[in-house]
C-alpha cells in the first residue's frame, strides 16, 4: 500500500498566530505588520491582489526562517517565492535591486571528476584569499575541486522570481553530476539543487569546514558563530542537531533563536547586496549582537562580514580563515 503524497499547505492555512514574526528580520527592523509573512497571508485570505501587497512581497529577504517557525507547517519558503513570481507577471517596473543580466544558455565544458565540488558563489568567488584558504582546508589536491560554473546567475534570477531558461539549468546541473558531494556556499541554491540532483549530497560551506577537528578547535566560548541562514533552513532537520553539537562542544554563541531558526542579517539577499543600509542588514547585525558579550565574530557567509563590520568594532573573521594567515576584518 502506497502512502498518499503530502499536500503542501498554502496561505489559506495561516491562522494568524504571528509566530513567524519572532524570527523575521524585516519585522524586527521595521515593526510594521504590513511587511510580514503573516500580513501577506491574511491579506490574500481577504482577497488582496499581489499588486496590492507588492511592497510587502519585495521587502522579504527570503531567509527561510518563517517556514521553520510556522506551527501550521505551511511551505512559506516556496510561497514567498511564488508570490514574487506572480507579482512579476503583472507589473511593468521592477525594483532597482533586481538583477539586470539574463543567464547565459550557451555555456560549455565538462564537470571535473572529483569526490567533492565547491560552488563558491558571488562573494567567495571574488575573495581569492579566503577561497584559497578554504580549498586548502577542504583538500584541493584532487579530493575537492572548484566549480567553474557555480550557478550564481541562476541564483540571482530565481531569487528575483524571474524565469531561468531550462537550457541554462540543464547545462549547469550536467556539470555537477560527476561529483558525489556539492559544497555550496550560496545558500539560495541548496533548495533547488536538492530537487535537481536528488542523488548527490548537498552541504553548506560551514558544515563542510566544521568537519575538520582543527577548525572546530579554533572556536571557543568567546566567539559568536554566525550560521548562513538560507542553507541552514533548507536542511534544518539535520543541521539543527549539527550546530547544537557545535555549540555544546565549543561553548560558542550562535545566531540561532529559541525556535532554532537562524536569525539573518539579510546581507546575502538581492536587497542586501545592493545596499546593506537600506536593506536593514546593519540593524539586523546589531540585533544579533544585542545583549551579547563576545570577543570575536566568526561568519560562514562572506556577505555578513561587511554588515557586522559596520555594526560593531568587534573583530570579524570568515570561518575559512580561522587559524590561518588571513587577517581579521
Amino acid at each position: 500500500m502506497t502512502g498518499k503524497k503530502k499536500v503542501r499547505k498554502g496561505y489559506e492555512s495561516c491562522s494568524g498566530c504571528g509566530v513567524c514574526l519572532l524570527s523575521c528580520p524585516v519585522w524586527h527592523r521595521t515593526q510594521t505588520m504590513s511587511f510580514t509573512r503573516k500580513a501577506r497571508a491574511k491579506a490574500m485570505q481577504g482577497g488582496a491582489t499581489h499588486e496590492e501587497i507588492a511592497h510587502s512581497i519585495d521587502s522579504c529577504l527570503l531567509c527561510g526562517a518563517c517556514e521553520i517557525a510556522c506551527p501550521e507547517g505551511i511551505g512559506l519558503a516556496d510561497l514567498n517565492l511564488s508570490q514574487r513570481q506572480e507579482l512579476n507577471r503583472s507589473r511593468t517596473a521592477y525594483p532597482h535591486w533586481y538583477p539586470d543580466e539574463n543567464p547565459e544558455t550557451n555555456r560549455n565544458g565538462k564537470g571535473p571528476k572529483t569526490a567533492s565540488l565547491l560552488l563558491a558563489g558571488e562573494m567567495l568567488g571574488k575573495d581569492q584569499e579566503v577561497c584559497k584558504a578554504i580549498m586548502e582546508h577542504l583538500g584541493g589536491n584532487g579530493k575537492t575541486a572548484l566549480a567553474h560554473d557555480d550557478g550564481q546567475d541562476i541564483a540571482r534570477v530565481m531569487e528575483a522570481g524571474l524565469s531561468v531558461p531550462q537550457e541554462r539549468i540543464e547545462c549547469f546541473i550536467s556539470l555537477l553530476r560527476p561529483a558525489r558531494t556539492l559544497i555550496v556556499a550560496e545558500g539560495w541554491l541548496h533548495h533547488p539543487l536538492r530537487k535537481w540532483l536528488p542523488g548527490i549530497k548537498i552541504i553548506g560551506l560551514g558544515e563542510s569546514l566544521l568537519s575538520s577537528a582543527y577548525l572546530r578547535s579554533r572556536i571557543g566560548p568567546e566567539d559568536l558563530y554566525v550560521i548562513e541562514s538560507r542553507g541552514f533552513h533548507a536542511g534544518h532537520r539535520q543541521l539543527v542537531l549539527f550546530y547544537d553539537r557545535l555549540r555544546r562542544e565549543t561553548g560558542c554563541q550562535t545566531n540561532l533563536d529559541l525556535q532554532r531558526t537562524a536569525f539573518a542579517t539579510g546581507a546575502s539577499s538581492l536587497q542586501g547586496r545592493n545596499d546593506l543600509l537600506a536593506a536593514g542588514c546593519i540593524e539586523n547585525a546589531k540585533h544579533i549582537l544585542k545583549g551579547r558579550r563576545v570577543n570575536r565574530i566568526v561568519v560562514e557567509d562572506l556577505a555578513d562580514v561587511e554588515a557586522f563590520r559596520r555594526a560593531t568594532d568587534i573583530p570579524v573573521v570568515p570561518l575559512g580563515l580561522l587559524g590561518g594567515k588571513g587577517k581579521l576584518l
